[in-house]
């Protein structure tokens, strides 16, 4: 699956809805290698909730802030 995109005036892309659905995430890793930018898109806390409730005994604000400090030293 792959779209023509263009930025907009301040430089902003506009995914397109099917892969944007496909995803269901509003935050992705940004990383430019060579001539490829490549976007991951990044789980949010309520997608792992489920699946690590029993592990996690931290506040989710506080568990985002460590997610985001990981994937930018990533």
């Amino acid at each position: 699956m792959s779209s023509i995109v263009e930025l907009d005036d301040k430089g902003r892309v506009l995914i397109p809805a099917e892969i944007r659905k496909r995803f269901r995430s509003r935050r992705f890793k940004v990383s430019a290698r060579g001539n490829v930018v490549e976007l991951v898109p990044l789980a949010t806390v309520e997608q792992l909730r489920g699946k690590y409730r029993r592990l996690i005994r931290t506040e989710w604000e506080e568990l985002e802030e460590k997610g985001e400090e990981l994937a930018a030293k990533r």
